[in-house]
């Protein structure tokens, strides 16, 4: 489809808006643009955002604090090599470029290129007690999801894998059901409310990831209701727990998993239910106009089914000790060596890769969703339902968009281009390059209850792909080519890895697969399977006893309404796993993997780096330095696989000379520098022994002293002592140390937060304590820093993974967005320049056309937020409040700049403080009472670029003119 704003279409837009008020304005856009764009841009208008706002001076139709993480800095994915916006209604990606520079998914990183324009959610149901014949079949779709209300609760919440309360599979509260007695697990889903009702907000929820992303929309609200759209909204009552996680581990970072677990809230049942996912996938680099319209769609890559080798730690290897003996044809060996997977996916790329600019392709794939093995009110097996794609303009009728609810439920609830036997697109590739766009579903479910619920996972990767040259039109050929077993027709295993090899995008979607298969274990949850192969496990309805039979080679068993009963419902004896030896069932864990610890929380974040918190005790920006302060987040967070304290060190990167590539949301992945690898010490309470008799009487040290070891520093190239306590941090290279800061007390002082975990290399037996504290334990301070110029910061975390020869090294992500960018700032007690109090840097200012002309490096590319990109400032300002005024030489004034005006507004909303209070969230012109230095734009106070000339300015501290001088810009 046409991006929602494209760059030509933006300007005219813009002018329109500018020469006409907001409704006549909407009443001038084309007629044959999409719906979605007609009803994304009434959406902008509504909330004051873009160039269809609410005119200056008159009511706005949002407050700041109501506005979805949509426009603006948002919710992005940044731990693993696909950079992607999250939103909290109906959609993935960042269509609205012209208000935002969050990328929509960039790989690798913030590159600059785009892979994807969008991908939205899309519910269908019967409603059979509508009595308007118009409102039986409707699709809850894309923009008529929405967050439950405006209060600030409802808002995107950031998690992770092993976070506090969010530990998955484990009863973080220790709750129980009232009725039942079983435990209540992952209960209170990440949202700001009290989700069971217990008076607890978010105690036991159930983080991935990472990084992750969550929040809570309804198709039912207010603002649902009345969106803007190309017909009525009629809302189904439903309610989304929308969960987007990424992960930061080898292999696993170039895909994130969006998960939808949807809920029935109608009050009523509701029938022949499909879910469907609508994409706009888009590939080329934002700096090219129309990127989108040379692309080609290939529908049928990647697919397929593979054997899996089963791991030494799965139990679902079931081994000869575990399993019955009664098993005759397993007797001597494990159930199940290896075991299948299902990949379903589509994906789209650029016919000629735009000059080697862009080297990827995206993949939207299909990974799990409810079934139901029975058939009776739902799937069987995971697979779509219905699939189309098509180019730009393309009718209905003709394989198109559907644009009203009637032509989408018949969609979806057909079975276009899928095969009904394999499940597989049959839909052959567009033979002419353009603008595709895709529609899937799956379902239906018939017969779903009020409070039911319908989960769907899906991921988004991008891989290496060339269009001419990779031969990936002919991954059909290849798949079919491959050796298959006889009774499943999955490619053998000893033949996957010679696909994965040829064809990026299936090694992609392969390791996500394999990730959410994960291992069973014998973790505690109810129900497990009471029998080999036993998969599906039910109770009767209350008050009944039923009969079910499960594999047909199977005789049947009675099912009450008190115990659950287990069936085979595939005959498959890998899905469903039991340790016949100790007579339980194993608990399917999905979605494990090894994880490295959590970055730690540092002083440039933005949650912490604003003028008015309360809480910032370490302000990043000094005068000719910056201050890096961190938190022991990463020591206190036990890995969530082993529950093992594994962390060893930090490692301090850098981005300097960074001038915001168009596109780009913040520093790149090659832009980083290393500054710093510092190791934790925590292996004794000192490396010192005593001094030893031998070196008092060589003069080495003298009687009752501790004497150091010698270690080579390379930068030195020198022996140095190093002393080292116990919970220092040491760089190996420099000779480094860095000492917590005892004046850092423990977070929650005097009753220390703890968390518990094993000693590395333990999994059993008692766990120990480890206190945790706040920003400021840890500070490196960077002097190599020129004031007035942006830099970035990221710390990351490293552990120690294995044993034996298999120990390896995992650590977590370096990123960095641009509102958490850094610029040092002259202090009140800098030295003055040539007797003057307050002077202007640089002056003149050269404007020269191309950014790499200018004499004022820390110039940047302009972009929405920023039009300019570029900046002078003033130097030598007093402490206390002041207030700069800018003059033309005919007096005219131009501009005014008061020491508590913002600088990064347009960058950062609200933050809220460890107190709950909500505060402006960006930085103000005096940052800090030592801060001499403010910026100006260079854009007048009526909005204009300012011109070449000689300018005035005043000074003015309590009203009064303290100083006065002049400044010079040629453009």
């Amino acid at each position: 489809m046409n991006r929602f704003l494209t760059r030509s279409g933006l300007a005219a837009l813009v002018a329109v808006a500018i020469a006409l008020p907001a409704s006549q304005a909407r009443a001038n856009m084309r007629d044959t643009d999409p719906p979605e764009y007609k009803d994304l841009m009434e959406l902008e208008a509504q909330y004051g955002a873009g160039p269809l706002a609410t005119p200056a001076g008159s009511k706005p139709g949002a407050q700041p604090a109501a506005i979805p993480d949509v426009f603006g800095p948002g919710a992005v994915l940044t731990v693993g090599n696909v950079f992607m916006k999250v939103t909290n209604w109906g959609l993935i990606g960042n269509p609205f470029t012209n208000v935002s520079n969050d990328p929509s998914c960039q790989w690798p990183g913030a590159s600059g290129i785009e892979y994807m324009n969008y991908v939205g959610l899309a519910v269908g149901a019967v409603n059979p007690l509508a009595t308007d014949p118009t409102a039986v079949r409707r699709v809850s779709y894309l923009q008529e999801f929405r967050p439950p209300t405006l209060d600030k609760e409802d808002r995107m919440y950031r998690s992770y894998d092993g976070i506090i309360n969010g530990s998955r599979f484990v009863n973080d509260d220790g709750d129980n059901d009232p009725l039942t007695g079983d435990p209540l697990i992952d209960e209170d889903f990440l949202d700001g409310r009290d989700n069971d009702g217990d008076g607890k907000i978010d105690e036991d929820y159930g983080a991935i990831g990472q990084m992750m992303w969550s929040c809570l929309i309804r198709d039912d609200t207010k603002e649902a209701i009345a969106a803007a759209a190309s017909e009525r909204h009629v809302p189904l009552g439903l309610e989304v727990q929308q969960s987007a996680w990424a992960y930061s581990i080898p292999g696993y970072t170039d895909f994130n998993i969006i998960q939808w677990d949807i809920y029935n809230r109608s009050g009523h049942e509701l029938d022949s239910v499909f879910v469907g996912v609508r994409s706009d996938m888009d590939c080329g680099p934002i700096d090219k106009g129309d990127y989108w319209t040379d692309d080609f769609n290939l529908p049928q890559y990647p697919y397929g089914e593979f054997w899996v080798p089963t791991k030494l730690d799965d139990g679902r290897l079931q081994s000869a000790s575990m399993h019955d003996p009664s098993i005759s044809d397993y007797e001597d060996k494990p159930l199940c060596p290896e075991y299948r997977i299902r990949i379903q996916g589509y994906s789209t790329i650029d016919d000629d890769n735009d000059e080697n600019k862009t080297p990827g392709m995206p993949t939207v794939f299909l990974v799990d969703h409810s079934t139901d093995p029975t058939g009776v009110s739902g799937p069987m097996k995971v697979g779509m339902r219905a699939f189309r794609s098509w180019t730009s303009g393309t009718p209905y009728q003709q394989g198109g968009l559907p644009t009203i609810d009637q032509q989408r439920f018949e969609f979806m609830s057909s079975e276009e281009n899928i095969d009904p036997e394999t499940g597989w697109i049959t839909l052959p590739p567009g033979d002419q390059k353009g603008d595709y766009s895709d529609f899937w579903s799956i379902g239906p479910w018939r017969h779903w209850p009020n409070n039911g619920k319908i989960r769907l996972t899906i991921g988004i990767g991008v891989a290496l792909g060339d269009y001419k040259t990779s031969g990936l039109q002919r991954y059909p050929q290849a798949y079919e080519a491959a050796p298959k077993d006889s009774k499943y027709g999955a490619v053998l295993s000893t033949a996957v890895q010679g696909l994965l090899d040829k064809f990026p995008s299936l090694a992609n979607c392969y390791a996500a697969q394999v990730a959410y298969e994960g291992k069973y274990d014998n973790t505690a949850w109810i129900p497990v399977p009471d029998y080999h192969g036993r998969e599906y496990c039910i109770k009767a309805p209350p008050g009944q006893i039923i009969t079910m039979q499960g594999c047909p080679d199977l005789a049947p068993r009675v099912v009450n309404d008190r115990d659950y009963s287990c069936f085979d419902m595939d005959c498959d004896y890998c899905t469903g796993a039991y340790d016949f030896s100790k007579k339980r069932g194993l608990f399917h864990r999905t979605w494990l993997a090894e994880a490295p610890p959590p970055s730690p929380n540092s002083n440039m974040s933005v949650l912490y780096n604003y003028t008015d918190n309360p809480d910032r005790k370490f302000p990043p920006a000094g005068d000719g330095q910056v201050t890096v302060a961190w938190d022991n987040l990463s020591e206190t967070s036990p890995d969530p696989k082993s529950g093992q304290f594994d962390f060893r060190g930090y490692k301090i990167w850098k981005v300097s000379n960074w001038q915001r590539p168009v596109g780009s949301a913040g520093p790149a992945e090659d832009d980083w520098t290393l500054l710093a690898t510092y190791r934790l010490f925590d292996y004794a309470p000192t490396n010192g022994i005593p001094c030893p008799p031998e070196s008092v009487t060589a003069g080495v040290c003298a009687a009752g002293d501790t004497l150091c070891p010698l270690v080579f520093v390379p930068q030195s190239n020198s022996y140095e002592r190093i002393c080292l306590h116990n919970g220092d941090l040491f760089d190996r290279q420099s000779g480094d140390i860095i000492h917590p800061d005892p004046a850092v007390l423990c977070q929650n002082w005097p009753d220390c937060d703890t968390a518990e975990g094993w000693l590395n290399g333990q999994s059993a037996g008692p766990k120990t304590s480890r206190i945790k504290y706040p920003i400021g334990r840890y500070r490196y301070v960077d002097k190599e820093v020129k004031n007035g110029f942006l830099y970035f910061y990221s710390v990351t975390a490293f552990d120690s993974t294995g044993s034996g020869d298999h120990i390896s090294e995992l650590e977590s992500r370096r990123s960095a967005v641009e509102a958490e960018g850094v610029t040092p700032q002259s202090s009140i007690s800098a030295p003055k320049m040539a007797g003057k109090k307050v002077w202007v840097v640089p002056n003149p200012y050269r404007g020269s056309r191309f950014i790499g002309d200018r004499p004022s490096t820390w110039d940047l590319t302009p972009n929405a937020a920023d039009p300019t990109g570029t900046h002078i400032d003033f130097l030598g300002l007093p402490a206390g409040n002041w207030k700069i005024k800018i003059f033309t030489v005919s007096g005219d004034l131009v501009a005014v700049i008061n020491s508590t005006d913002a600088v990064n507004e347009s960058l950062r909303g609200e933050a809220t403080d460890s107190q709950g209070v909500r505060h402006p969230g960006y930085n103000r012109q005096q940052d800090t009472p030592w801060d001499g230095q403010a910026s100006w734009n260079l854009i007048s106070r009526n909005g204009q670029d300012v011109v070449s000339g000689i300018y005035l300015f005043t000074v003015e501290i309590g009203g009064k003119v303290e100083y006065r001088d002049k400044f010079v810009i040629i453009r």
